[in-house]
């Protein structure tokens, strides 16, 4: 009899679950090339799925490059190059059907996803930078959007500009965990961390990489790091090796632990040059480097550059070898100053628990 009346519990038991999870809420990622060992947008991602999959049923759809036979389909994550998305478009589309939020986390000028996902019940995240000629083009399916989250005051006041509601449109800036990261007293030469990764020699310009190269040739004191994960790495590694500079040092691989590499670094630089497509405003090695003391130089083409001011935790230059170096030597000078301020910062403005309590409540009004 026992045994029966365990068997009828146990069935019970998973009825029970059973109807949680049907009446669990359903939230679909939309993004391209996940990647959230390493890559700023996928680690935002990550953030709020595992947030907020305690109380949710959370799938991820993502879009890649990473090998045509690279693909996974399960109950957490659907996943494919971007060549079978003529024939898989239909998944995405039925997968929006059945979620109850669906939020896009790509830019304003969202290619894959917004033909296709149903609008209604649809967030979009701008998390990477976009040209307006390519806004324009994706206007009518940007009004149609639920909610519009943007990273950086410029985004918003472009969306404004083309006639999107204020009340669809909210800026919420990236997180970073400040648990991660601490404080370590750098040893040596002042040393200037570049932590990117252009895929493309092309975005070389627009990323800075040949502004600190021709900083670097001319100004031997200046001393630059280059944590390089894969990339344009015979590129990068060819021009420097054409210049033979001996102040430039790249350290090619996957860091695991950015902490260390921050600690035996001085500061951070951010060196774009133009607002363009696909850079990030607010760049997660910008927070990052706050969070663990260090402050930063940004060049004006930046978001986080107004941050910078405010707050005193870095220098803004303009993105030329004169106002680079100039930059550097003033931070130099003045470091406690700026250090001091840096963690404080990323607590007031970065903080990864306002981060996820704002999605939730764009959740909750869904």
């Amino acid at each position: 009899m026992n045994g029966l009346f365990y068997v009828k519990r146990n069935k019970i038991k998973k009825k029970q679950r059973n109807k949680e999870m049907i009446n669990k809420r359903r939230i679909t990622y939309y993004v391209q090339r996940y990647r959230p060992r390493y890559e700023a947008i996928s680690k935002e991602v990550s953030v709020l799925a595992n947030y907020f999959s305690k109380e949710n049923r959370v799938k991820i759809h993502d879009l890649h490059l990473d090998g045509l036979f690279n693909f996974k389909f399960n109950r957490k994550r659907s996943s494919y190059h971007f060549f079978y998305y003529p024939v898989l478009f239909l998944h995405s589309y039925c997968l929006s059907k059945r979620s109850n939020v669906n939020h896009i986390y790509t830019s304003l000028g969202d290619l894959p996803y917004l033909n296709i996902i149903n609008l209604n019940t649809t967030i979009l995240t701008a998390a990477a930078s976009c040209k307006i000629k390519k806004i324009k083009k994706r206007i009518k399916r940007l009004k149609k959007l639920k909610k519009i989250v943007v990273e950086s005051n410029k985004q918003k006041e472009e969306l404004l500009e083309l006639g999107i509601n204020p009340n669809k449109v909210r800026v919420i800036y990236p997180p970073v965990n400040l648990k991660e990261f601490n404080y370590y007293k750098p040893k040596g030469d002042f040393k200037i961390l570049y932590a990117s990764c252009p895929t493309r020699l092309s975005d070389f310009k627009k990323r800075g990489i040949n502004l600190i190269i021709e900083t670097a040739k001319k100004h031997q004191s200046a001393k630059f790091i280059l944590a390089w994960r894969k990339g344009a790495y015979l590129d990068i590694k060819q021009l420097i090796n054409k210049s033979s500079l001996k102040n430039i040092i790249i350290d090619n691989r996957i860091i695991n632990d950015m902490n260390e590499i921050y600690g035996r670094t001085h500061c951070t630089i951010i060196p774009y040059t133009k607002h363009d497509n696909y850079l990030k405003l607010i760049p997660n090695s910008a927070l990052e480097s706050l969070a663990a003391g260090k402050p930063i130089l940004v060049s004006n083409k930046t978001e986080i550059a107004a941050f910078v001011d405010k707050e005193r935790c870095g220098v803004v230059f303009e993105p030329n070898e004169t106002s680079l170096l100039k930059a550097i030597i003033k931070l130099k000078n003045n470091y406690t100053k700026y250090q001091k301020n840096c963690r404080k910062t990323a607590n007031k403005y970065f903080s990864r628990d306002d981060f996820v309590k704002e999605y939730e409540k764009i959740y909750k009004k869904i």
